[in-house]
């Protein structure tokens, strides 16, 4: 019997995360435009942006588009994380609103997440911006 109703409540489970996983017109849209563009980036990675950063792959899920980078010269260990997020939000995230190549993704309410890991491969940090905030300022 506790079998019986062990495998119900798995099978219910399932259903119920089946329905809640279903996207609307809209979602799959995103889905497809993110797709897109991630893969169309992926083709040119890994990609130097300047002397200290290298883009080594984009991916995205849900609404986010993720920017997974790499700092080349300096392993995790030697940077100050709220001195980078400091520095990456005044020069990265404050640039996103005003940048004329992102209108698309604004206009789609995208999350624009940059991750940043040390040349030794350990993550240092993360910031992310919800590009709907672009429309209220």
């Amino acid at each position: 019997m506790k079998y019986k109703i062990f495998t119900f409540l798995i099978f219910a489970i399932s259903l119920s995360n089946i329905a809640s996983a279903q996207q609307s017109e809209k979602e799959r849209e995103l889905s497809r435009v993110l797709t897109i563009t991630a893969n169309s980036l992926s083709k040119q990675m890994p990609m130097t942006l300047d002397t200290d950063t290298r883009l080594d792959s984009v991916a995205t899920t849900g609404n986010q588009f993720i920017y997974n980078n790499t700092l080349v010269n300096y392993t995790a260990e030697q940077m100050d994380a709220n001195q980078l997020d400091k520095f990456l939000k005044e020069n990265v995230l404050n640039a996103i609103c005003p940048n004329k190549d992102m209108e698309g993704f604004i206009e789609l309410g995208v999350v624009m997440v940059y991750r940043y890991l040390g040349k030794n491969g350990n993550f240092i940090t993360e910031l992310s911006l919800d590009t709907k905030t672009c429309k209220t300022t």
